[in-house]
């Protein structure tokens, strides 16, 4: 399920509320309309955003509103006057919010200024470079969401696809506006990047897996206290990014539920391991996005694996107990132990 988080703001008056119904109603007709939620809020000020984002965690953020020459957005303060969030305060913003904002599409004049700062750490940023017609935007709109609905094939990128679809949009409307929505990305595929280890990514998710592929039942209520708040967080960004993949594999689907099923057992660990490498060597910009993702918490990462080694090791590992009336108890571990 990815959220959209649709955030309207009304400076001198102006009416979002058509394309926002049109927004709702491309995804609520689209092929793909299960695997989306849509949040909206309206009347938007700098402190109403930073909170919307925060709480709501959405995969697309989608700004409609006025855009100033300089790139910044125009919002309202708390007195109802207007009030200009420049490029680096925005930048500034979605920093913090890198690990699961997968798109940023700012509908307002003059935003590409904007959109070029935000793409520092979102991986698609989609902004205006001038001023653009009211309709031409919806059409935009229009036109993105029925592209997002749409399924893909090969390695066609959902928001390039998407963005494409709203080019033609206004292309067929008004030729001469076809040209100011501007797609900002971080994603080189020509860029050399330190190779993935798809063993250390396995291990760090077989420990979550029961959480993950389970999500919505009680047992999710304690991934947080039992993995960590850093590692159930961090997993969660790379399943939500793996997970539409791999549901459409069958042997890789099967593969993460049975390691799901036994976490440290070796045969599923390599299972996993060559599935998902087929999986990524298929589909090169979510192999970016899992490495870009991996390397950017490698603390957390190495952590979590390091304390998955040890569960391994220690599982065949023969234990020897003295008591305290020095009679001792000899077994085997079946997870980590420590000994005084």
């Amino acid at each position: 399920m990815k959220t959209i988080l649709i955030l309207a703001a009304t400076p001198q008056g102006l009416r979002l509320d058509k394309e926002i119904r049109l927004i709702e109603e491309c995804i609520r007709g689209a092929v793909r309309r299960d695997s989306f939620k849509i949040i909206t809020k309206t009347a938007v000020q700098p402190q109403d955003i930073r909170r919307a984002i925060a709480e709501e965690k959405p995969q697309i953020v989608h700004f409609c509103g006025h855009g100033l020459e300089d790139g910044s957005l125009l919002l309202e303060d708390d007195r109802g006057q207007n009030k200009a969030v420049p490029p680096q305060g925005l930048a500034s913003l979605f920093k913090l919010h890198a690990d699961y904002v997968d798109c940023v599409l700012l509908n307002a004049c003059n935003s590409v200024k904007s959109a070029e700062a935000i793409s520092e750490y979102i991986n698609y940023v989609i902004g205006m470079n001038r001023e653009i017609q009211d309709n031409s935007a919806i059409k935009f709109s229009q036109g993105f969401y029925d592209g997002l609905g749409y399924e893909t094939s090969g390695n066609q990128n959902v928001f390039q696809r998407a963005f494409e679809e709203g080019f033609v949009a206004i292309q067929m409307e008004n030729l001469f506006q076809a040209e100011i929505p501007v797609i900002k990305t971080n994603i080189n595929l020509d860029k050399p990047h330190k190779p993935m280890d798809i063993s250390l990514l396995v291990k760090f998710l077989a420990p979550c897996l029961p959480f993950l592929l389970n999500v919505g039942n009680k047992a999710v209520e304690g991934a947080s206290g039992k993995l960590g708040e850093d590692v159930w967080r961090k997993a969660t960004v790379v399943w939500g990014k793996l997970q539409p993949k791999v549901e459409t594999k069958p042997m890789a689907k099967g593969a993460a539920q049975e390691l799901a099923n036994s976490p440290t057992d070796a045969d599923a660990l390599d299972t996993l391991q060559k599935q998902l490498k087929k999986l990524l060597d298929e589909d090169k910009v979510l192999s970016t996005e899992i490495t870009r993702l991996m390397q950017s918490d490698e603390e957390v990462i190495s952590k979590a694996v390091n304390t998955f080694n040890q569960t391994i090791s220690g599982n065949d590992n023969v234990v020897q107990n003295v008591t305290g009336n020095n009679s001792k108890s000899i077994g085997r571990v079946g997870g980590n132990a420590t000994i005084n």
